[in-house]
């Protein structure tokens, strides 16, 4: 099964997201828990109506045009699961995205220039299901990513399944059904808080019974959906946005409160301190229409080598002294 992405499409800048999480500062790096990559392809568990399914994708040549070989490796492997699996990642990578506007809109910009250059045609990669970006989001709150990723893995290997293939095993994320029937208790033992591991249950069980519809968000308008993630206990601005740029594909978030983003947008415009989030909200009028790219692009600058950012500051500078 072959997949054309619309180009430009950059699928390893793409990967290097979902696989590597950025170094810390003592140079700790963590492994993926969800994605893999083996053998020269990407790698993930998909639920495909409640069926357990491995998928892999590998990056080929078409006509000399960009494509994505995508393969059902273990699992329920039918004629129908196939094809989901296809949507997925078509869906996942944004094959079909349009990235011109964007560019375009760039340009008047010197920071979002230079960076759109540098990670031209990467795009948002999309989580598989809503349900696993809001839970992941509620875990990720006020923590750091050293203490985020061991709660995450402690929880997928306690409640997720999981698909064998080649003498590996392959994780996936709990379903709703699964973290549904834990008791708060429970999950203080992954050391998860007491009020994260309320607001986690209920989302699940609300999930379960039907009372929300996570997924479905995906054909509600954005503000629509943004204001019903707002109603659940544990899902604030930051939450929803998130949830709306990783998993509902909005082209117009910004997690204006976001520690990360303030960090850099102070380092790269030049501001002499962390810029609030009104003044983020102020600076960001600009790429309206592209907020969750420009959100997204920034963000990228933490995988990036000291070296590497180095020069790109020295290149705003530059450019700034040339417009005075």
């Amino acid at each position: 099964m072959l997949v054309r992405p619309r180009e430009p499409f950059n699928f390893a800048r793409t990967l290097r997201f979902i696989l590597s999480p950025p170094e810390l500062l003592n140079q700790r790096r963590f492994p993926p828990l969800l994605d893999y990559f083996e053998d020269g392809e990407y790698r993930r568990v998909a639920d495909i109506s409640g069926q357990l399914a491995l998928y892999g994708v590998r990056e080929e040549t078409d006509s000399g045009k960009p494509a994505l070989r995508v393969r059902v490796l273990a699992g329920a492997a039918d004629e129908t699961v196939r094809r989901s699996v296809v949507t997925q990642v078509e869906r996942q990578f944004s094959t079909q995205l349009d990235l011109s506007a964007f560019y375009a809109m760039a340009k008047a910009d010197p920071v979002l220039e230079r960076l759109c250059a540098h990670f031209r045609g990467m795009r948002i990669p999309q989580a598989p299901t809503v349900f696993e970006t809001v839970i992941s989001a509620i875990l990720e709150q006020q923590v750091n990513l050293s203490f985020a990723h061991q709660v995450k893995k402690a929880l997928i290997d306690t409640y997720g399944g999981s698909v064998e293939f080649e003498g590996r095993r392959y994780n996936a994320f709990p379903e709703p059904a699964a973290l549904a029937i834990v008791t708060p208790r429970e999950l203080r033992r992954l050391k998860i808080s007491g009020p994260k591991a309320r607001y986690m249950i209920a989302i699940s069980r609300a999930t379960l019974d039907g009372s929300l519809d996570l997924e479905g968000m995906h054909g509600l308008e954005a503000g629509l959906a943004h204001a019903r993630l707002m109603e659940q206990k544990g899902v604030g601005p930051w939450t929803a946005q998130y949830v709306g740029l990783r998993a509902l594909g909005h082209l117009d978030c910004l997690p204006a409160a976001d520690v990360g983003l303030r960090k850099v947008v102070r380092e790269l415009y030049g501001l002499r301190k962390p810029p609030s989030p009104a003044r983020v909200e102020q600076l960001a009028a600009r790429w309206s229409g592209w907020r969750s790219y420009a959100t997204f692009y920034l963000w990228l600058t933490y995988w990036e080598d000291r070296a590497w950012k180095a020069g790109l500051l020295e290149s705003i500078r530059r450019r700034g002294k040339r417009e005075k």
